[in-house]
């Protein structure tokens, strides 16, 4: 019987391009099972209570399997994304950092957290994901 892997993916919303093709990716490989648990464009929590935000991703990222960031540099930048990878770590779920087509540098709140960093390539993420 497949397992089927809770998949958190931080992105940042100005780039919902490169979550959508890392989605359709994993949606398209056999032998993977995905449910995924991120927060997106098209489903935002509706709130600016940061409290009430931090408590619905926190809940998120504790019910997955597997936490993935997209680690390009705008990850550096984004205070979300980082109190994510943070919140990720600090719950013992696995951090997965991608590295984007062409990127040479990765943000170190990446480097430093990442159980894994592979590179944009569907059975590298499958790997990472069902090793971790």
């Amino acid at each position: 019987m497949s397992k089927t892997y809770r998949v958190f993916i931080s992105h940042c919303w100005d780039y919902n391009d490169s979550l959508i093709k890392l989605k359709d990716l994993l949606n398209k490989e056999d032998g993977l099972i995905a449910s995924y648990e991120e927060v997106t464009v098209d489903a935002p929590i509706n709130s600016e209570d940061e409290k009430y935000i931090k408590r619905v991703l926190k809940a998120k990222i504790e019910a997955s399997d597997v936490f993935i960031v997209v680690a390009g540099m705008y990850t550096a930048h984004s205070d979300w994304m980082k109190w994510e990878i943070e919140t990720a770590v600090a719950n013992n779920v696995p951090v997965i950092g991608i590295r984007p087509h062409g990127s040479h540098r990765i943000p170190l709140t990446v480097t430093n957290n990442a159980k894994v960093i592979v590179g944009w390539y569907t059975p590298s993420i499958i790997s990472a994901i069902k090793d971790c």
